[in-house]
């Protein structure tokens, strides 16, 4: 992983595609602890974005996705996640429509999903990544910058989706 030049490792553990997702607990905005379930009651599938910050551009990359999920017609429910509670959480929730701000406050997303960063500037911190579940609760698709300054593709993503929602069998890969 790689950052403005700088050089960061990830914790070893790894979720990949094809993987049933692991049920995390976070914090929701208000405090509360609440479990995001890698597969929902109602079969709706699940995005989770990490990013290490809001700054150096990583807003204006989540606003963006933001208004791309608003205009998805399929259920999705969509989680933004923070490592910890950030300062200008209220100024965020008040740009966001389609996702939900949580916090990975026992680091069970950094930790079972290899999100984690270990070392440099970001350490304790969660890289930029992307996790598709799908509705019966694996990994479907991800996205992982090798260099965080690269954005999400989106382009990608919504072919992924697509594909999620019309291929669902109702049985799990793994």
């Amino acid at each position: 992983m790689i950052y403005k030049g700088e050089q960061f490792e990830l914790c070893d553990d790894f979720i990949d595609v094809g993987y049933m997702a692991e049920n995390i607990l976070v914090e929701d905005f208000y405090g509360n602890k609440i479990i995001l379930e890698r597969s929902n009651s109602d079969k709706t599938m699940s995005l989770f974005i990490s990013i290490p910050e809001l700054g150096n551009g990583f807003l204006d990359e989540i606003i963006q996705l933001d208004k791309l999920m608003k205009t998805i017609q399929i259920p999705i429910g969509c989680f933004l996640i923070f490592n910890e509670m950030i300062i200008d959480k209220i100024a965020l929730k008040n740009r966001l429509e389609k996702f939900e701000i949580v916090f990975d406050v026992e680091n069970e997303f950094g930790n079972m999903y290899g999100m984690k960063i270990i070392n440099g500037t970001f350490k304790d911190k969660l890289t930029k990544g992307l996790f598709l579940i799908n509705k019966d609760g694996s990994v479907f698709y991800l996205d992982i910058p090798d260099d965080m300054e690269k954005r999400i593709n989106t382009e990608r993503l919504i072919v992924e989706l697509n594909k999620a929602y019309l291929t669902y069998t109702g049985i799990g890969c793994h």
